[in-house]
């Protein structure tokens, strides 16, 4: 049976795997010139690859997190729609 050390290298393993993979898939995802928030995807799935390398080289088991997913609604259009109007009205004045 595997011990705790290895069971950990897996853990941050297939981690960097997943996110590295993740990081990939994204930038042939957004051809040309991803948007702004395109990038903050593409930079979260990289940050989350290069965390979990160093975790896996260390000798430290890290308190291991789940690096999950998580999403954020964005309401990118209405706040834009937003700050347009507000440029509208400083303009008008």
């Amino acid at each position: 049976m595997a011990n705790n050390t290895d069971d950990w290298n897996m853990k941050w393993r297939t981690s960097w795997q997943d996110n590295w993979a993740l990081a990939m898939y994204l930038t042939r995802k957004y051809k040309g010139r991803p948007t702004e928030e395109q990038f903050k995807e593409i930079k979260l799935a990289e940050h989350n690859a290069r965390e979990a390398l160093t975790y896996w080289s260390s000798d430290i088991n890290a308190g291991w997190t789940q690096l999950g997913h998580s999403e954020m609604p964005l309401k990118v259009q209405q706040h834009k729609e937003y700050l347009d109007t507000g440029i509208d009205a400083q303009e008008e004045e």
